[in-house]
Parts: C-alpha cells; sequence; structure tokens
C-alpha cells in the first residue's frame, strides 16, 4: 500500500478536502513573517515555493508590521576625531541594546563603509531603505565651485543598493546650502526625497523645494517657501532635520517679521536686531501642499528653540525654558496646533553634568532620540561632549551617560530591518 502523503498542489485540486488545507501556503508566511531578514535571504532557496511567499510584495508588507514592533536604531560612526568623509560608518544596533546600556559594537564588515558606496552621509531611513547622500566639488573659478550631487538606495540587510540617481549639478560660491529629507508617502506606497535649498538673503528669503520619487527618478519643483526651515541655517547638530510623520515633513522654520529691525548707531559696535517669527512648517508629500503650525504658548521664553521630533507615535515639540529647564509638548492632535499638551518637564540641574551656571546651560542642547515602551526611560543626544544621556523620568535623575567620540549621537535615525527593494 502507498502510504505517501499527496503534496499541498495535490491536495487543493481535491475539492472534498476541509478548507484549511487551502490555507497552507499563508500558514507558512505567517511563521515565515516572524524570522529575520537574513535568515529568509538564507531559505528563499529551500523551494521556489518559499522563494515565491518571501518575494510577494504581501509577505514583504507583512514581514515589515513584523519588524516594526523590535525597533532599531541606526548612527553614523567616524574612526577618527577628524570626522574624515572616508571613515563614516553606517551602525544598525536594537534600541533596547542602549535602554539596558549595551556594548554598541561596530560592525568590521567594510560593507557598512559608507565610502565604499561611493556616498558621505546618511540622509534618513523608511522602512528599513536607507537614502545616502553623495556629492563631489571641484573649483570653477576662485569664487565658485561645481558640486555634483546623487542620491542612492539601500537595504544594509538584504545587501542590495541602487545605482546612482537624481544626479544635479550645483554651482555654489563655496557652501553647501541643500538640506534632504527622506521620507515615505503612504497614500501612493513611494519613497521621496525632499531637497530644500537655500536661494536668497535676509531680506526677501527664498527656500526652494524640489521632491525626488523614487521609480519616477525625476526632480519636480514645487511651490517655493518664504519661511526659513532650521535646518538650512544650523546643520552641525541635525537638531534641526525634518521630521516625518502621519505623511507629513515637519521642520521648525522661522520668518523675518517686518518693521521690527533696530540699529544700533555704535561705530565700534554697528548692530542690526531682527525679530523673527518662529513656527512649524508641515509639508504633506501627498498633495505638496504646506501648512504653517503654531508652538507652544510658552515657546516664546525660550532661550534657544530646540527641535521637532516623534515619541512614541506623537508628534512632539522640545524647547529650553528660561535657561533652566527642559520642556516636551506633545500634539495630541495633529495638526490642530490648540492640542499642545505638556509631555514632561525637567531641570537641567537633574542631568548632574557638573554644570555650574546659566551661561552653560544655555549652550547646552539636547535632542530627544527615544522615549521608551514603558515612557520611563528617555534618550538624549547631546551637544557637550557628544554623548547619549538615558534619562528616568519616573525619578528625575539619569540612568547613563555614553560618551564616545567616534559616534556621532545626533545622527541616531530610526530604523528597521526589512525585505523592501531598491528598485
Amino acid at each position: 500500500m502507498n502510504t505517501q502523503l499527496p503534496n499541498s498542489r495535490r491536495l487543493r485540486s481535491q475539492s472534498n478536502l476541509p478548507p484549511s488545507v487551502t490555507l497552507l501556503d499563508e500558514v507558512i508566511a505567517e511563521i515565515l513573517s516572524w524570522l529575520p531578514v537574513r535568515t529568509l535571504m538564507q531559505i528563499k532557496c529551500v523551494s521556489k515555493s518559499w522563494n515565491t511567499i518571501i518575494s510577494d510584495p504581501k509577505f514583504i508588507k507583512m514581514h515589515l508590521n513584523r519588524s516594526a514592533r523590535n525597533p532599531h536604531f541606526s548612527l553614523v560612526s567616524y574612526k577618527t576625531p577628524t570626522f574624515d568623509d572616508d571613515d563614516h560608518r553606517f551602525i544598525p544596533f536594537p534600541a533596547g541594546h542602549l535602554l539596558d546600556n549595551r556594548h554598541i559594537t561596530f560592525p568590521k564588515d567594510p560593507y557598512y563603509l559608507l565610502h565604499d558606496k561611493d556616498c558621505r552621509e546618511v540622509i534618513g531611513s523608511c522602512n528599513g531603505l536607507v537614502c545616502l547622500l553623495g556629492y563631489s566639488s571641484a573649483a570653477v573659478n576662485t569664487y565658485t565651485y561645481r558640486q555634483v550631487i546623487w542620491l542612492r538606495f539601500w537595504n544594509p540587510a538584504t545587501r542590495k543598493i541602487s545605482d546612482r540617481l537624481g544626479s544635479f549639478d550645483d554651482f555654489d560660491y563655496g557652501s553647501n546650502s541643500w538640506r534632504f529629507v527622506f521620507c515615505y508617502d503612504n497614500s501612493t506606497d513611494y519613497y521621496k526625497v525632499v531637497a530644500l535649498h537655500y536661494n536668497g538673503n535676509v531680506n526677501s528669503p527664498v527656500v526652494e523645494v524640489s521632491i525626488f520619487t523614487l521609480g519616477d527618478n525625476v526632480w519636480r519643483t514645487i511651490q517655493t517657501l518664504s519661511f526659513v526651515p532650521l535646518q538650512l541655517l544650523y546643520s552641525y547638530w541635525r537638531m534641526y532635520d525634518g521630521v516625518q510623520f502621519n505623511c507629513t515633513v515637519n521642520w521648525l522654520a522661522r520668518n523675518r517679521i517686518p518693521g521690527t529691525e533696530t540699529y544700533t548707531v555704535d561705530w565700534l559696535a554697528p548692530n542690526t536686531t531682527i525679530i523673527y517669527e518662529f513656527v512649524i512648517i508641515s509639508l504633506h508629500i501627498g498633495t505638496e501642499t504646506y501648512t504653517k503650525l503654531m508652538l507652544p504658548p510658552s515657546a516664546d521664553k525660550s532661550t534657544h528653540l530646540s527641535s521637532v521630533c516623534v515619541l512614541m507615535n506623537s508628534f512632539c515639540f522640545s524647547q529650553d525654558f528660561n535657561g533652566t529647564d527642559f520642556v516636551i509638548w506633545k500634539m495630541t492632535e495633529f495638526g490642530d496646533d490648540r492640542s499642545w499638551t505638556q509631555l514632561f518637564t525637567f531641570s537641567y540641574h537633574n542631568l548632574r553634568m557638573n554644570l555650574n551656571s546659566r551661561v552653560v546651560y544655555s549652550r547646552l542642547k539636547l535632542k530627544p532620540l527615544h522615549l521608551s515602551e514603558d515612557g520611563d526611560t528617555i534618550v538624549f543626544g547631546s551637544c557637550l561632549d557628544n554623548q547619549a544621556i538615558l534619562y528616568n523620568l519616573r525619578t528625575n535623575r539619569v540612568l547613563k551617560s555614553r560618551v564616545n567620540k567616534k559616534i556621532c549621537w545626533f545622527s541616531i535615525k530610526d530604523y528597521v530591518e526589512s525585505l523592501v527593494s531598491t528598485y
């Protein structure tokens, strides 16, 4: 007697079998969706049916949803204190490793070096896809440089990377006036890069805005901005990078208020004081339209503004308050600037960073990076000594300060491993 079981495809052809048998591939997909990307890439060769399942767009989205439950960070490291471009290295690691105070291991694999990919910077990451920026420059004459700028899209988990895309020439007078944000348009399932270019002066600022869509691979210019995103003005610490939230990109921005200029008539120290209005500019990347959002009521008491960020799936604004306290606000209904509520506040003295003067506090810049799932611990990047600070909001004390000159903590981005294609 033949006891060999029929294969799944033969079972499906028999109409008298129970419906559960026809769900075999779905059950396999459910099981496989919990596996890490590296394992999935290895087992694609087990069978044609497994390869088909793992390559299916529906499975890729299912796996992405599973992976998003285990958030990762990515950051950029430097081998030397000189921040040599050739030493930039992309480092992905689980967020829990930082919260649990585990050692962050630098991957020895040269595959993670950016210069090997003909790029110098990480613009950002969406759904496991990383956008890299490359550029080269050459002097045209004494005053002008010709700069060639390009993008590459890379999935570190699957080790697939695109060719150079979106290349363009820029003629600049010795400075880089372009800033970029990588984002995902969930209304169209397209990945996009928003480029800002400051093309104006103090009296009449104009910010040109262009959008590159992965797949179309062309740049399109959209409506210009009269407000100037601070990402264009203060880029060194990456405090003011654009933040993606709910199909929008958001910048802290300023606008000169006409008629508020005051002048000091002193030939020893001539001075002009200009009063600015600070707001949040929100670009909807689906409709490509702008919305102006007002800051929380106490923002005018800031010694220096901090940043916008996303914490626990909420859009937030953080600020210095009177040079003594740090405050984070949450917009309870995104898009409604009347819905700001204070999330928490603490005194700088609680940081115990040997800061002994208000002047030093005023120079301190904190960038919120991550809030733990239980809401107890927040991770900050600090401009002082380039360190990461783990602060417990329940006990109001620092759990750990991590100083590592090889790591640019302010470059930390959210990251998740995925099977998303680089197209």
